[in-house]
């Protein structure tokens, strides 16, 4: 977005090698022309220009300086101390402190948003799973209770109901097809 509403954005990379020197020629002709067209670009490339244009010649004005003799052995002995130093190995502590750090600090917010939001879902789900349970044992003895009315339920249905001895029952009777003369569009004609 930041790009569409800035679209000198896009060319600050190539006006600063090109200020540098680095550009390549294939890309420099239209580097220039926008340089020509846009008043903001010329004094950004003026700016970078003005900083980079002394670094440039930087082995130039240094060359003439020579590292002493005794700077040259602290190097030396710099480079094989910390060749000889064992690298440490990989703990557990030291990954998690690792860890802690790239992963954890910078997001920190959101990983305790996460955290109060999953004790939150685990505390719904712990009330709502123990109240079926604290209701069953709050009346252990509601169970035979229930069985027995139950019971009484059954028996009721069945004075209710007339008995299968004294009705015959029918044979269930198949859908036996009609023929074509008898059938119209698809429906059977009563």
């Amino acid at each position: 977005m930041k790009r569409f509403f800035n679209q000198c954005g896009r060319h600050r990379l190539g006006i600063s090698l090109l200020a540098s020197g680095a550009l390549p020629e294939s890309e420099r002709a239209a580097i220039e022309n926008h340089l020509a067209a846009c008043a903001g670009c010329r004094s950004y490339y003026e700016e970078i220009k003005s900083v980079a244009a002394p670094l440039a010649g930087w082995e130039k004005h240094f060359a003439h300086l020579e590292p002493t003799e005794a700077a040259g052995l602290r190097w030396a002995r710099a480079v094989q101390s910390a060749a000889r130093s064992p690298a440490r190995r990989l703990t557990p502590g030291i990954l998690l402190v690792t860890m802690w750090r790239e992963l954890i600090w910078p997001c920190r917010r959101a990983w305790a948003g996460l955290a109060v939001s999953w004790l939150v879902l685990w505390g719904i789900n712990l009330g709502l799973s123990d109240a079926p349970k604290t209701a069953m044992n709050a009346h252990p003895a509601s169970a035979p209770a229930m069985f027995q009315a139950l019971e009484e339920q059954r028996q009721i249905l069945a004075e209710l109901m007339p008995s299968a001895g004294s009705q015959p029952a029918e044979p269930p009777g198949r859908n036996q097809p009609r023929p074509r003369s008898e059938r119209r569009d698809g429906f059977m004609m009563t």
